[in-house]
């Protein structure tokens, strides 16, 4: 009995083959050009994080080398103040002036 009932409750539809198709096919190509522009967002979206990431190293590394310069020049311009000799750096006779 179910079959029976399966077959009365079955709808027919009355649209045309060609108007399904024609829809499917519209309904396809507005997916793809979607998921098109998605991808291709992504995709430049990524780009730039990839460029931040290697601008973000490189500065960090340029920040690195120059506080080591930083701090060899502060160990040298000590070693003049308080050098080894017992004159402190300065040139015998500046005081004089």
């Amino acid at each position: 009995m179910d079959a029976m009932s399966d077959e009365k409750e079955k709808k027919t539809y009355t649209t045309p083959h060609r108007v399904q198709a024609w829809f499917l096919s519209r309904s396809r190509d507005r997916w793809k050009q979607k998921y098109k522009q998605l991808k291709t967002n992504a995709k430049r979206l990524q780009n730039r994080v990839n460029d931040v990431t290697r601008s973000r190293e490189q500065w960090k590394k340029e920040a690195e080398e120059l506080e080591r310069q930083i701090a060899a020049l502060r160990e040298q311009a000590a070693l003049k103040k308080y050098g080894p000799g017992a004159s402190g750096g300065e040139t015998p006779g500046a005081a004089c002036h």
